[in-house]
């Protein structure tokens, strides 16, 4: 019982604030008078988010006549049902902070005899909530856990963790976001990146079937891969991530892609003005036609992900002014300038919807001088962002459902009752998350955001596209069909 006996020189967790359910109503919006217009970022170049700073719990001042904080306030929870169709499932990655704690609870378990432990995959299930629950009801952490601590109904909370991982402090609100924005990005730094190309059809496309017809609802994505689903096509993400590790050390990715290293590497010297990726688009489309080489490169970079060093370059990549470090700037500044402060629940909003659409100033605060213009000084924080996304819609109307079900995330839990039925349908569709049980709340102010220079790196044009390289792309992955609606 060696456990037990750690457990009791461990402190606990200071207190914080949080919430892991529904919640009634949410405090109103924290209106201030509206300052003098700030400088402008313009729009950020690309898709996606999840930038790296502190990780360490931050906690706001309370507001007048909020209730106390509860003693032990949660960083993850599963929030589906007990019984019946499993939902709401949390995805923070096998080198997460999910993962971390599932590997310490495995220990723990097996210190006080409470049954087996769970495959440590950094996804937070019902099987995760049962463990905890189990290992809530030891002596030696039962004593350890404030009475009505959301940890002994199976959370993961503040005091918890404290006392399973005690060298590492406890995720923060931007850490704890990013489960939510990888469970809707389903695409793991480690995992193997996805090619888009045909991703419409039933079955893996065979360029050789009898039925080469290509399907896809987005023509212009050919490639993604990690977290912020950097993609190859729109911004050109993975290419500048490509290029950045390249700089850092030339062997990772010779021993990510071995013989296709040189054809990695190839994607840099193409003439890709901006706006044009025509080139890019056919190159990728010749290496996708070739189930071997398809599959090599897909492994290829879940190899690349494993090294420390490409995930720091990943995400100082998407902490600068050209990608999602400036897109959230671009929000935070845009809500500043209308009167409200920022939330924790806003930030995740932003950063999701960096993570997923353009980010133009302009029409922001175009959008939230009509909000204003109509009351918006005496809506909540919740109601806002439901406003806000109920006008920003989507250019690509296939990804309109997907959007409304992401954007729900950020106000069920406080607007659960007011839903409408498109707006929960699309909201179980996409996996029935909510902000809270990542211990989100409109109570506290938005993290900080420290923003890293802008990307400058652009393909050299030195080796344009060869005609042996476009006639490998076959015309059907060139010119796919738009799939029909409910196929």
């Amino acid at each position: 019982m060696w456990l037990c006996l750690a457990c009791s020189a461990m402190a606990q967790a200071p207190a914080g604030s949080a919430d892991t359910g529904a919640v009634a109503q949410a405090p109103p919006a924290n209106v201030t008078p509206p300052g003098p217009a700030q400088p402008s970022t313009g729009e950020a170049v690309t898709q996606e988010a999840a930038p790296q700073q502190s990780e360490t719990q931050q906690a706001g001042p309370e507001q007048a006549g909020d209730p106390p904080p509860p003693p032990d306030p949660v960083l993850y929870a599963y929030s589906g049902p007990e019984q019946g169709e499993v939902e709401g499932i949390l995805i923070d990655g096998a080198r997460g902070h999910i993962a971390t704690f599932q590997h310490a609870l495995n220990v723990a378990l097996l210190g006080c005899g409470a049954g087996m432990g769970i495959d440590p995959d950094g996804m937070f299930g019902p099987r995760t909530r049962q463990a905890i629950r189990r290992l809530a009801e030891c002596e030696g952490i039962a004593a350890r856990l404030p009475e009505n601590s959301a940890a002994r109904d199976g959370a993961i909370t503040q005091a918890l963790w404290s006392l399973l991982v005690p060298m590492q402090p406890p995720p923060g609100p931007r850490a704890r976001a990013r489960a939510l924005l990888l469970s809707f990005e389903g695409t793991d730094i480690t995992e193997p990146a996805r090619w888009n190309f045909c991703q419409n059809n039933r079955e893996t496309y065979d360029p050789g079937a009898a039925d080469p017809t290509c399907l896809t609802n987005d023509r212009w994505s050919y490639l993604t891969w990690g977290p912020n689903g950097a993609t190859a096509g729109h911004g050109r993400e993975i290419l500048a991530i490509l290029a950045r590790v390249e700089r850092f050390d030339t062997d990772l990715i010779d021993r990510a892609f071995a013989t296709e290293a040189d054809a990695v590497r190839r994607m840099f010297d193409l003439s890709l003005p901006l706006g044009d990726d025509s080139e890019l688009r056919r190159y990728l489309c010749g290496v996708y036609a070739d189930p071997e080489r398809r599959e090599y490169w897909a492994q290829g970079f879940a190899d690349l992900g494993r090294s420390p060093e490409v995930r720091s370059i990943y995400r100082r990549l998407y902490d600068s002014a050209s990608f999602d470090g400036g897109k959230i700037r671009t929000f935070l500044e845009a809500w500043r300038h209308a009167g409200l402060e920022p939330t924790e629940v806003d930030f995740a909003f932003f950063s999701d919807r960096a993570a997923h659409t353009a980010v133009r100033n302009v029409e922001i605060r175009r959008i939230l001088r009509r909000i204003m213009a109509r009351g918006g000084a005496e809506m909540t924080p919740a109601q806002i962002r439901r406003a806000f996304a109920r006008q920003a819609l989507v250019s690509n109307r296939s990804q309109r459902g997907p959007r409304m079900g992401r954007d729900v995330t950020y106000y069920i839990d406080a607007l659960d009752d007011s839903l409408t039925r498109a707006e929960r349908l699309n909201w179980e569709r996409v996996g029935a998350r909510r902000a809270s049980a990542v211990g989100l709340s409109d109570a506290r102010p938005a993290p900080d955001l420290r923003v890293g220079p802008p990307d400058r790196w652009r393909a050299s044009g030195t080796r344009p596209l060869t005609e042996a390289e476009a006639a490998s792309c076959p015309a059907p992955i060139l010119n796919p069909r738009t799939p029909r609606r409910g196929s």
